[in-house]
């Protein structure tokens, strides 16, 4: 997968070589994660949210009432915080060029390949400006990582202006200082020291997240021996019970509302560390599942504090994460809503995923 990854991101860069074509009048060029020079309009205000990241990066930066339409996810906490995102035409899929037509659709934000090869072009040919907006290409360090991520905000933040792009640059700040802090601290834990991490993406108990994602990177930011880098998978993937086993993770961490129970009463699970310890974990999500928001950064921070509490003993999990809420998305986390993210549990008291996606 990393091979393909590497032609990919090859082809990309041969590709912005060729001559940018005229920017029509009333349009600007605005530069994808694809490496792509896109004409878009001066004043962008009706927006497709054909990928899953979409919503959570247009609520933080306050434009959401500019989406015309999204992928549903059922995050836990998105409709807590925004009851308006229950206005938004909910698609299942991507919708007919024709539905973005009626509803006049300014930009619409996509994967790159995924899940039509071809669609982004089709789109374009119908007079619909569509930016690539999640990273194409391996990710091999951690700064590349952390680069990453700033430029998705930003590229949504110059698409919608500047009062945006500075909400962009609020947000990448306070993401580069929050990965400096933690990255002086477990700089000091040696490689063989390092608590082995297994993360469960669900819906299956081996299914996981590779090394282009939040889950890998954010938690060799915290410290983590990731077991998965054992292996090529880049993105969403399977191993084989026999290689968990091998690698006997310590700390076994169950996202996208699955429970632990995938694991803990699986009885081929049982000679596994993290199991035989009792450290097997249910992961908070929030507006969209830390895997792959810009809560992402909140995930950093829990698992420093997870693996690592007497590094961190001064990190105030709770305060960082009301603060966040309050700051990036102008929400009031109260105690009991707090208490629920933490355990792992949605406004409602349960852990589910309904979607089971």
């Amino acid at each position: 997968m990393k091979v393909i990854a590497l032609l990919t991101a090859t082809l990309l860069l041969c590709a912005c070589d060729e001559p940018a074509a005229p920017v029509p009048d009333g349009r600007r060029q605005v530069t994808d994660m694809a490496g792509r020079s896109v004409p878009v309009a001066e004043r962008v205000e009706s927006i497709a949210c054909l990928e899953v990241l979409c919503y959570e990066r247009l609520f933080l930066l306050g434009a959401s009432e500019r989406i015309a339409m999204m992928i549903r996810t059922n995050a836990p906490w998105m409709l807590q915080t925004n009851p308006a995102v229950a206005r938004i035409q909910q698609l299942g899929s991507d919708p007919d060029t024709e539905e973005l037509l009626r509803r006049h659709v300014d930009v619409a934000f996509h994967t790159y390949g995924y899940p039509a090869p071809g669609k982004i072009k089709r789109l374009a040919d119908m007079g619909i400006p569509t930016l690539v907006s999640q990273p194409v290409g391996p990710i091999d360090s951690v700064e590349a990582f952390v680069e990453s991520r700033n430029r998705m905000l930003r590229l949504y933040g110059q698409v919608l202006g500047p009062d945006y792009a500075a909400r962009a640059e609020e947000w990448c700040a306070y993401h580069l200082r929050m990965v400096a802090m933690v990255r002086e601290r477990t700089a000091r834990i040696p490689a063989a020291e390092r608590i082995r991490l297994f993360h469960v993406r669900g819906p299956a108990a081996t299914d996981t997240q590779g090394t282009t994602s939040n889950t890998y990177w954010y938690g060799v930011i915290a410290g983590a021996d990731m077991v998965i880098g054992r292996t090529p998978l880049a993105g969403r993937g399977g191993v084989s019970l026999e290689a968990l086993l091998e690698w006997n993770p310590q700390v076994v961490n169950i996202g996208r509302q699955y429970s632990a129970r995938l694991v803990t009463e699986d009885p081929r699970w049982s000679r596994i560390a993290a199991v035989r310890n009792g450290r097997v974990r249910e992961l908070p999500e929030g507006v969209f599942y830390w895997d792959g928001s810009s809560e992402g950064v909140l995930l950093m921070l829990y698992l420093a504090k997870e693996l690592y509490p007497q590094l961190f003993a001064d990190l105030d999990l709770r305060r960082e994460i009301r603060d966040y809420y309050r700051r990036f998305y102008r929400y009031a986390l109260s105690d009991r809503e707090l208490d629920l993210m933490l355990q792992g549990k949605g406004p409602d008291g349960r852990r589910h995923n309904d979607m089971n996606n």
